[in-house]
């Protein structure tokens, strides 16, 4: 599981630039604007280390640096002061305050790594329970949209199937959508007690190995844990907490692990999605769902989830000429789509008729080649 770093600095820029810079390091990245949602996340995610900037309009650096030294939660999270404010006194005052260390903008990128590197092999106890782990810990990979009726089941399942063949490790493909999964529709699996029984614990009784017990595995060796379609189930959709624990427990089953969330934003999907190291966004070619998708961007980013953990995904389901073409939907989202699947009316139906993935049926087709596309892109 990798090192999380928490970014308080209310410059955009800044955000970007180093959020960027640290997850290519391959640091896991929560950012926020103001001092009040910083701390928040703080006490929520105990990041291993904070990257905090003394000029935030709500509450300044130095404030922040001694509530988090104040709170018995947060008192050891390492905290680096990166700031513009260069006289001896700025830094004296940080350092009381309870930095661990002071850098002055702009900085090197190779003196910004080359302290955070140093800051963390200074907390013994932190790094030691981060590499006890590290080597089992797998990685979760969100499927969502901003509405529904976007093919997310569809993506989700044939990007385990790729993910599964490109890398032959342990795969676990999931959906937390109680009443509403299709996954188990689509891949002729049917007995879906097991994620309830799980659901119907206490909380605190979850493990991995109750976990183990119920997940199943589909003939083309991905192993799932999927959710009921029947919609009486869906009062199962309250118990975020459960499926938060579970997605846990998850990455110390499997490799990777698929989670296809579904549309817009339900509690499951607020909890979990924070865990998840890449979060695939995915839309339709219509001007109304571009401006929804971006409008769901724009509440990651403003929750302290950095732009570098998204993925964009274009899909097509219908031939051109009744929906905007690739160029139109880049300009109007107004950032670059990481992938487009084109449409393959046919070859959905045939899969979804015969219960056999896209890229089982059709190994040669231009949607195998995209999903191959899209499984090495998250993956590297």
């Amino acid at each position: 599981m990798p090192q999380k770093i928490l970014i308080i600095d209310d410059d955009i820029d800044t955000l970007k630039l180093v959020g960027i810079m640290l997850e290519r390091k391959g640091f896991k990245i929560l950012a926020s604007t103001t001092g009040e949602k910083g701390l928040r996340l703080a006490k929520s995610e105990l990041p291993d280390l904070i990257l905090l900037d003394i000029m935030i309009p709500d509450i300044d650096g130095y404030e922040i640096a001694r509530q988090l030294r104040s709170t018995p939660e947060t008192e050891a999270i390492p905290i680096i002061m990166f700031t513009a404010k260069s006289q001896v006194d700025d830094k004296v005052e940080g350092l009381e305050a309870g930095a661990d260390a002071y850098i002055t903008k702009p900085a090197r990128p190779r003196e910004l790594f080359a302290q955070v590197r140093s800051i963390l092999k200074r907390a013994p106890q932190r790094a030691s329970q981060q590499e006890a782990t590290s080597d089992q810990a797998g990685t979760l990979f969100g499927v969502v949209g901003a509405k529904g009726g976007l093919g997310l089941s569809t993506l989700a399942t044939n990007l385990a199937v790729e993910i599964l063949e490109q890398t032959e490790e342990n795969i676990i493909l999931t959906d937390f959508r109680p009443g509403q999964g299709t996954i188990s529709l689509e891949l002729d699996m049917t007995n879906t007690e097991g994620f309830k029984k799980l659901l119907e614990m206490e909380r605190s009784a979850l493990t991995p190995s109750n976990i183990k017990e119920n997940i199943l595995i589909h003939q083309s060796g991905i192993k799932t844990l999927l959710s009921s379609p029947h919609p009486v189930d869906a009062a199962f959709i309250t118990k975020d907490g459960h499926f938060h624990a579970i997605a846990q427990h998850l990455q110390n089953i499997a490799d990777y692990t698929i989670l296809d969330l579904g549309p817009s934003l339900p509690p499951i999907s607020k909890k979990v999605i924070p865990e998840c190291s890449k979060v695939l966004v995915c839309m339709e070619p219509s001007p109304n769902n571009i401006t929804q998708t971006k409008q769901l961007l724009e509440y990651f980013i403003n929750t302290g989830i950095s732009e570098g953990r998204f993925v964009t995904v274009l899909i097509n389901r219908q031939r051109s000429g009744v929906q905007l073409s690739w160029e139109q939907a880049e300009e109007q989202f107004g950032r670059e789509i990481d992938q487009i699947f084109t449409p393959v009316p046919e070859l959905a139906y045939q899969a979804a008729r015969t219960k056999i993935p896209m890229i089982k049926r059709s190994p040669e087709s231009m949607t195998a080649e995209q999903f191959s596309e899209l499984a090495t892109q998250i993956i590297e």
